[in-house]
């Protein structure tokens, strides 16, 4: 099985460096400082399991680089126009695109330009960071992937990545609701990520403050109505346990998008958070945490 991750920055790279050291065949797509420095020196992974180095195929472009069996898409969500367009140099009519993104349109926008049956949307939990170029710091004792074809069919080809791909750093599972997948993921990380990065604080600093665990309550309530608004089987969401869960979490708790703004890098406040408000406009209902979140990291959003 020949795979590439499209876009590898922090998680990307942490797949690609436990892919090649367990003998997958893998090339990341990146580039910038972290590209030459894989190129150059290896990838350098630190995490739970341990750390090592690997020396693993990297490239800057798409051109020469042939067709893949599967696709990891791990871009940002505000870089797909131009992903889209280098994603057809590497896709045959059989190539699996497996969507590990934030938010929960990635698969909707890919289905205009490739085959939908070719598309898996998945949901990724890690906390992972680039601390210099060619080095990833990946925490906590969980790394999930959890991908799902759009029809809840446990697929053969689902389960064949599932038992390839599966290994000490990294749990791959089959959902057999992946839109309620993404959707509970959008309820955690779409929250707490995006108040982190507008309060400029931690998790647990704002877990502390009964101000700041309000806002993410009703933040987590917003994106769970709407969701089932927009038809998602969301019932069995508890906000309480989600909470609690992530405040046992807390010390490991990261947000890619407040790692952004803190770098001056563009942000996807509007293709994961925005789209909640973009749908409450749509439902006509209020979400008035969801609303200032989004409004208050507007101008930052280009960078």
């Amino acid at each position: 099985m020949k795979i590439v991750i499209m876009g590898a920055g922090a998680v990307g790279s942490y797949y690609g460096g436990v892919f090649k050291r367990n003998g997958i065949d893998v090339t990341l797509i990146n580039r910038g400082k972290h590209h030459e420095a894989i190129v150059n020196n290896g990838l350098n992974i630190k995490s739970f399991w341990g750390d090592f180095n690997v020396d693993v195929n990297a490239s800057n472009e798409t051109s020469n680089l042939g067709v893949f069996d599967v696709v990891f898409l791990t871009t940002k969500l505000y870089s797909n126009q131009d992903a889209i367009k280098q994603l057809s140099k590497l896709c045959s009519d059989k190539t699996l695109i497996i969507t590990i993104q934030n938010g929960v349109s990635s698969y909707e926008e890919l289905s205009k330009f490739f085959d939908p049956a070719n598309i898996i949307p998945a949901a990724t939990y890690i906390e992972a960071e680039i601390i210099s170029p060619g080095t990833i710091l990946q925490k906590g004792s969980s790394v999930v992937i959890e991908m799902g074809e759009i029809d809840g069919n446990f697929s053969e080809r689902l389960t064949n990545i599932k038992n390839m791909l599966s290994f000490e750093g990294l749990e791959i599972n089959i959902s057999k609701d992946i839109k309620a997948s993404l959707w509970k993921k959008m309820i955690s990380v779409g929250a707490f990520g995006t108040i982190m990065t507008s309060f400029r604080s931690s998790f647990g600093e704002i877990t502390s403050s009964m101000y700041g665990e309000e806002v993410l309550r009703g933040t987590m309530n917003e994106i769970l109505e709407i969701g089932k608004l927009d038809g998602v089987n969301l019932e069995d969401v508890d906000i309480d346990k989600v909470v609690h869960g992530l405040k046992e979490e807390s010390d490991s708790i990261t947000s890619s998008m407040q790692q952004d703004l803190i770098n001056s890098k563009p942000l996807e406040i509007d293709n994961i958070l925005g789209h909640v408000v973009v749908l409450s406009k749509k439902y006509n209902y209020p979400t008035p945490f969801s609303t200032t979140l989004v409004s208050s990291l507007q101008k930052f959003k280009e960078g």
